[in-house]
């Protein structure tokens, strides 16, 4: 199309395009019966939008805007220059044959003639483009954190918010966590977390049991209770993302309620204040049969050893978007700037063989998208090691160092 406008001057490019439903498979044999129009994308110069005014910004439903647009760069003198073999699909969802022509047949007739026959060539004509360097919404400094928190927990089964102050403090880190039937870990969860961390935020996932009412700290800014319809790890995290967005924390950082950090290696210091750093690598172990011993065969592992991503700086609003469905993938919204830390935490719910077998049956239920294809290591006796052995280091088998990568979940 660039090629086409270079020896056509004072003409916009306007490709042919087909409306087709969304799972129509397009081959070289089937293409010929798509019915085409011109119709849709288009390319047009800068200098000829500008002439204009771009797009009219008083149209506010959808549609109509495009045909505007084109007329007003006929009326300017723009002409049009139709190109049959730029092709483009158009695919729907719910398309029906006519489906176009009702939508557009559905418009009052005073906004199908402000559409298709303008009465001037030039939109936005009163201070058109002078608004532009003025800054409407600070996510660094929400001013309507609370409102827009309090309103996002409407569609929630409960939620208690400790303090109307936390919307306006300024945190350094901030836990995010998510709960279902932790009774047992999470007196000492929030213990321990409160040691290293200056505020929590608990997602309880519809727990049966005492979990909710155990959720008690100075620690703890909010707590939230979802329904439960299955566990689905991606969609809980993602929504502790919306919630932090709400908060004003340098670092967010995620652990589970089975997780305590090693007292040992718990130096946040190395990173932390570096403002190359983005994305923190914590080391992890899986007690077995005792609090003094971790297993050495844990899948994807160094000697018993692991790494997960856990704690990322803000970056506002943020979702992890992953190839897995639900399960078992990094559980950070960021992966670029990353810092391979020898900060450690053991893993308590695999401590006993009952803990392992029923972890076991869980996860063959719970998986049922095959995100992780093996869960057999959960019934196996397997090596273990003492922790106190344990030395600094064992934690840094990857240099540490901070990998310049694009900023973006995988």
């Amino acid at each position: 199309m660039r090629e086409a406008l270079e020896n056509y001057p004072s003409h916009y490019a306007l490709a042919s395009m087909a409306y087709l439903p969304f799972d129509f498979q397009v081959t070289e044999e089937n293409i010929g019966s798509l019915h085409f129009m011109f119709y849709g994308n288009m390319m047009v110069e800068r200098k000829f939008l500008e002439q204009i005014n771009g797009y009219d910004e008083t149209f506010i439903n959808r549609g109509g805007e495009d045909d505007n647009i084109r007329r007003r760069l006929e009326l300017a003198g723009i002409r049009k220059l139709a190109l049959p073999e730029a092709k483009t699909l158009h695919r729907e969802k719910e398309y029906m044959p006519g489906t176009r022509f009702k939508k557009a047949s559905s418009h009052p007739v005073t906004e199908l003639r402000r559409m298709l026959y303008p009465d001037e060539t030039v939109a936005n004509r009163e201070g058109w483009g002078n608004e532009f360097g003025g800054l409407v919404y600070d996510w660094q400094d929400n001013q309507y954190a609370e409102e827009l928190c309090r309103n996002y927990f409407d569609s929630f089964l409960q939620y208690e918010i400790s303090d109307s102050t936390i919307f306006r403090k300024n945190y350094k880190k901030v836990i995010l966590c998510q709960a279902y039937n932790e009774e047992e870990f999470m007196p000492g969860f929030l213990e321990d977390m409160a040691k290293y961390f200056d505020g929590i935020i608990l997602l309880d996932d519809e727990s049966a049991d005492s979990t909710w009412e155990l959720a008690r700290h100075g620690k703890l800014l909010l707590k939230v209770k979802k329904k439960r319809e299955c566990f689905n790890d991606l969609e809980n995290r993602n929504i502790l993302l919306n919630i932090a967005s709400f908060i004003k924390s340098e670092w967010f950082c995620f652990m589970d309620i089975d997780e305590r950090f090693d007292e040992r290696f718990v130096d946040f210091k190395t990173f932390e204040n570096d403002q190359e750093v983005d994305v923190s690598v914590f080391r992890y172990i899986d007690l077995w049969d005792s609090e003094e011993y971790y297993y050495v065969s844990s899948p994807y592992s160094r000697n018993g050893i692991n790494r997960r991503m856990r704690m990322f700086r803000n970056k506002g609003r943020m979702q992890i978007n992953t190839k897995q469905k639900k399960l078992h993938f990094a559980a950070t919204p960021l992966i670029g700037n990353k810092f391979e830390s020898a900060v450690l935490f053991k893993h308590y719910g695999k401590l006993t063989s009952e803990m392992r077998q029923n972890k076991y049956q869980f996860y063959r239920k719970e998986d049922t998208y095959m995100d992780q294809k093996d869960y057999s290591y959960l019934l196996e006796n397997g090596l273990s090691r003492d922790i106190r052995n344990i030395e600094g280091n064992d934690l840094i088998f990857f240099r540490r160092i901070i990998l310049k990568v694009n900023n973006l979940s995988e």
